[in-house]
């Protein structure tokens, strides 16, 4: 979406060193007079100034003078809006002193970039402008060239303006490196035009003629010798704060809590203005600016896509002839949400891995990526380079592990080939979303939004929630890599100097002359279900009983109950990649005293908590299978395609293909299955069963149902080749598939278990039948579908009237996402609950007391064993039953072996082993993978050549323990990470640990040989 267009005032306050910082105008440029053009007698191009009374031109060789002169060319605005459309060009934003003195720099610290809109914005502007600012402070030398604001512009609060006059711009445009980028983005766009005439053109300035021309929209009119009275673009004047305490007025803290999950990331971020209860008012969406097509954010939980992909500000390489190589840095070089989704869907097919459909579902997987990772090439011409660029590059390794962390320094080796392992992602993802949340916080916008204009923001918490069945081991992975991102987005901002890590040196007495701004507080305990109902009773206690839980514990309170100021209330969460349960008693606190009244703290204890991984991503897949590949396959039939089952295997099954061909496959499920899916599942949301006029019936071809433009020709020519092969015709056209379904079938299918999260949805219905909870609350988006709600109720583990979905859910307008004060998309209540909770920790809202250190996080495993391809562990399969926790970690049950001594059950390994838990003692309760036990190169080669000592096959026994791990002691945290402890064996080789890898894998449904989601990989086909 665009950008709302902000008011700004004269003069607007930029924070120092907060990043590349944007602002927004609208311009209707329409039919504008030619500018008129002079070489003066120095060699400069001026723009001439239209006198209309006195009908003469002028230009102004000093504020106080002008000199008339007649034209020798002109050339229209709209040419020049056209020709520089969408590109990044340098803006002389110099030191000013009213009324009219501009100083010879800073010179290169603004840019800006014109687009015109597809369409007219809400208030009508054809245009949009984007100013980008890199608000980098530097030290002032004497000798150095001034290139952007110093210390001593901050200390004195020097005061900053465009120049558009030729006394202020003279010595700018014989820039030689202005000069050059004007030139290179002029030929750029001249492409294909008669050589001879463009040279000629050249020789003329024409480039700069049309810089003048956009720079004149700027200008501010010269009083008594022009009609008009404004700019047509009013940028204001600036000053730049410093970003840390000035005058005993402290920086505004900042919480962000972030809801990263497998589909969708949702993110939330709450200003401390010290006032009681100013959180609730003092909160805003997380913003994303896109850095391909900067005239556009977005607000709504976005996409978890992550795409490798430089972030460009104009011509870098004339930029660094100014004497400034790290001008417009971006410090991240993944981009995240709508844009990595476009960049991903225009890959060319040839550039290899350049991202991941979500990083959370790698978290586990820190090895190496063999095929290594390359910037996607959708917007650059001609190569597509490794995914290496400063300053992030010169801060990580090979792996994408943060330099700061590896404790060897003989081993902190910057990366050279990209191999990050694809749980590095999930760094990348969490850096460039902390990037554009420091942005935002300190955003002119955003600052004269909330208030104290004048003041910085500076990011005091994060917070991440997770699922409440997520083991504490990749709990651990997670909080490391919001800790690594961290760390490497301050270093690359130069918040933190040196090479340590700075949350170490944060606990040092040198980290005052270190770090420039205070490290966020990390905290990764929070689970997304309970969240979700934090948010329901936020809103029943202070909206809808004035602030009183003992009248709405009474009211919620079962009839049989006896105790009335104590209830249950359940929550299933279906996300993207998991279906969570959570089931938590609540009583209300009155630390001894008797009688009723408000004043009472409410306590959470969680009574059961589980995660399933089906969930909203498996709801797509049968929706592909079920109805988008059947219409697809019966469009090639009726083109006379003979074997369909051995074409569709080609375009979207497991068959073995060319790398090339393999990219071209992720391309057709990402450009048209899912895009389709998502339609039906988007119409079926709107299905009432009881309703006929929602009994709609798709019956409309694939190109009606897709974006203009969506499928790409690399992807339609590679379906045409292979249905060509096939023996089909050579024009087919994937565009002309018929999809024809009724929305009732859809509901009948899902309602009848053919889906495969109707198992998932009965198996929680059997564990809340006996609860006998209060409430069930329904969140998440899948939750909407009216055949998830029926089979909650067909279930029937509490009265209808007792279940309740929150989409549609009246909240009033305290909620960030709300629409028309109800919850529009039941995503957002996780971040929106975590919020809550931090307030509540923060004791920030009034009237409404809850005991936020009651939720502890816990494990869940309870049986680990051997877990087939089903995701079951039978019983004969359980290697260590019934573990208990101690302080939140797991330990092993052990016995007394033919030694006398306690040890624990070895797992017998005749090859590689999947090893999975689950909380129930019951085989059919669905288990969860956390392990893969394999041989390692040399161990294979050696267990292939033994022989049994037994007369038996040869096996190994491997002891596994837990493994404590001094990072996450470091950190602070709670691991139950196994590791190997000892291996013996029955053969006549001897084995060590080294012959056998134990390592984390949680991703369903894999086989040992691909660990690919189906959405990374294209492959749909059953």
């Amino acid at each position: 979406m665009l950008p709302e267009i902000v008011s700004f005032d004269r003069q607007v306050t930029l924070v120092g060193d907060s990043g590349i910082q944007f602002m927004d105008f609208g311009l209707s440029p329409g039919r504008l007079p030619a500018g008129e053009f002079v070489k003066l007698a120095n060699g400069v191009l001026t723009r001439l100034i239209y006198n209309e009374q006195r009908d003469y031109y002028f230009y102004q060789p000093s504020p106080a003078n002008i000199e008339k002169a007649k034209s020798q060319y002109d050339i229209p605005v709209e040419q020049s809006l056209k020709l520089f459309d969408g590109t990044w060009l340098p803006l002389p934003l110099l030191r000013f002193s009213p009324p009219d003195v501009y100083q010879e720099g800073p010179l290169n610290w603004a840019r800006f970039r014109i687009v015109k809109l597809d369409k007219p914005d809400m208030d009508g502007h054809s245009h949009r402008m984007t100013l980008a600012i890199d608000t980098r402070v530097m030290a002032k030398q004497q000798a150095a060239a001034d290139l952007s604001p110093n210390q001593e512009d901050v200390n004195a609060g020097a005061t900053f303006a465009v120049a558009t006059a030729t006394y202020a711009l003279n010595w700018y445009l014989t820039q030689e490196w202005i000069v050059d980028w004007l030139k290179e983005v002029f030929k750029e766009a001249s492409k294909g035009r008669d050589i001879d005439e463009r040279e000629q053109e050249l020789n003329q300035q024409y480039p700069l003629a049309h810089y003048l021309n956009l720079l004149s929209l700027m200008a501010i009119p010269v009083e008594g010798l022009q009609s008009q009275t404004a700019p047509i673009i009013e940028l204001p004047q600036f000053r730049v704060i410093a970003n840390r305490e000035t005058n005993a007025i402290k920086p505004i803290p900042v919480d962000l809590i972030l809801d990263v999950g497998n589909s969708r990331t949702c993110g939330i971020l709450i200003e401390d203005h010290g006032q009681s209860g100013s959180g609730m008012q003092h909160n805003y969406v997380l913003k994303l600016r896109d850095l391909s097509a900067p005239e556009h954010v977005y607000t709504e939980p976005f996409e978890s896509r992550v795409e490798f992909s430089q972030a460009f500000f104009g011509k870098d390489h004339c930029s660094v002839r100014s004497g400034r190589h790290d001008a417009f840095q971006w410090p991240t070089i993944a981009r995240i949400g709508g844009e990595a989704g476009r960049l991903a869907a225009r890959r060319k097919g040839s550039e290899g891995s350049t991202g991941l459909s979500s990083p959370k579902r790698y978290l586990w997987d820190e090895k190496y990526y063999g095929q290594g990772w390359r910037f996607n090439g959708s917007y650059v011409q001609d190569s597509n380079p490794l995914a290496t660029a400063a300053p992030f590059a010169n801060l990580i390794d090979e792996r994408g592990e943060a330099l700061h962390t590896i404790e060897d320094e003989m081993d902190r080796i910057p990366v050279f080939t990209p191999r990050y392992s694809r749980s590095s992602l999930m760094t990348f993802m969490l850096a460039e979303v902390l990037t554009q949340a420091i942005s935002q916080i300190n955003s002119p916008e955003q600052r004269i939004r909330q208030g104290h204009a004048g003041i910085p923001r500076q990011l005091r918490h994060i917070i991440l929630t997770v699922p409440p069945g997520m083991p504490m081991a990749e709990r651990c992975v997670l909080d490391d890599r919001m800790r690594q991102a961290v760390g490497l987005v301050w270093k690359a901002l130069r918040w933190h100097n040196g090479e340590n890590d700075p949350y170490e040196d944060e606990q040092e007495d040198h980290s005052q002359t270190n770090i420039k701004i205070p490290l966020p507080k990390i905290r990764v305990e929070w689970d997304e279900a309970s969240c979700a109902q934090l948010v329901y009773l936020y809103t029943e206690i202070n909206q809808n009983f004035a602030g009183h839980p003992e009248s709405f514990f009474d009211a919620l309170s079962r009839p049989d109950s006896t105790q009335r100021e104590r209830i249950s209330i359940a929550s299933i969460d279906i996300g993207g990649g998991t279906t969570d349960l959570v089931i938590t008693d609540y009583h209300l606190d009155r630390n001894g005293h008797s009688g009723g009244g408000a004043n009472v703290h409410i306590i959470p204890q969680q009574r059961f908590r589980d995660s399933f991984k089906i969930a909203g991503d498996d709801i797509l897949l049968d929706v592909i299978q079920s109805y988008v590949l059947p219409a697809f396959e019966q469009a090639l039939r009726e083109t006379g395609v003979i074997s369909v089952e051995t074409l569709m295997s080609q375009l979207c099954g497991s068959q073995n293909i060319s790398a090339a061909e393999s990219v071209l496959r992720q391309q057709l499920t990402l450009q048209l299955f899912v895009p389709l899916a998502l339609h039906i599942l988007g119409k079926y949301e709107q299905f009432d069963p009881l309703d006929e006029q929602t009994h709609i019936v798709i019956n409309q071809r694939v190109g009606d149902l897709l974006p203009v433009g969506s499928l790409r020709d690399e992807v339609e020519g590679f379906v045409r080749r292979e249905v060509q092969k096939a023996g089909g015709p050579t024009d087919f056209k994937l565009a002309e598939v018929m999809l024809t379904l009724p929305l009732a079938r859809v509901h009948n299918d899902l309602c009848s278990g053919k889906f495969n999260i109707d198992k998932v949805l009965t198996a929680l219905c059997e564990v809340l039948s006996y609860y006998h909870c209060d409430l069930l609350l329904l969140t998440g988006r899948p939750s909407q579908l009216p055949g998830i709600q029926a089979i909650i109720r067909r279930n029937l583990p509490l009265p209808p009237g007792r279940i309740l979905p929150l989409h549609g859910y009246q909240t009033g307008t305290w909620y960030p996402f709300h629409k028309n004060g109800h919850i529009d998309d039941p995503k957002s209540t996780a971040s929106v609950g975590a919020m809550l909770t931090q307030l509540c920790a923060n004791h920030s809202i009034p009237n409404f007391h809850f005991r936020t250190s009651a939720l502890k996080p816990y494990s869940t495993i309870r049986h680990i064993g051997t877990i087939d391809m089903d995701n079951l562990i039978r019983s004969a399969d359980i290697v260590y039953r019934h573990i208990e926790s101690e302080n939140g970690q797991i330990k092993l049950p052990t016995f007394t072996d033919e030694n006398g001594e306690n040890t624990t059950q070895s797992i017998i390994m005749r090859g590689d082993l999947r090893l999975g838990y689950r909380q129930l003692d019951a085989e059919r309760w669905a288990a969860a993978p956390l392990y893969t036990l394999r041989f390692s190169e040399e161990g294979r080669k050696k267990f292939s050549a033994a022989f049994s000592v037994d007369n038996g096959s040869p096996y190994l026994k491997v002891r596994l323990a837990i493994d404590k791990g001094k990072r996450a002691r470091q950190l602070g945290l709670i691991s139950d990470r196994l590791m190997i402890a000892d291996i013996t064996s029955n053969t006549d080789k001897s084995f060590s640990k080294r012959d056998v890898d134990l390592e984390l894998n949680t991703m369903p449904d894999t086989g040992l040989i691909d660990s690919r989601h189906w959405l990374d990989s294209g492959s749909v086909k059953k």
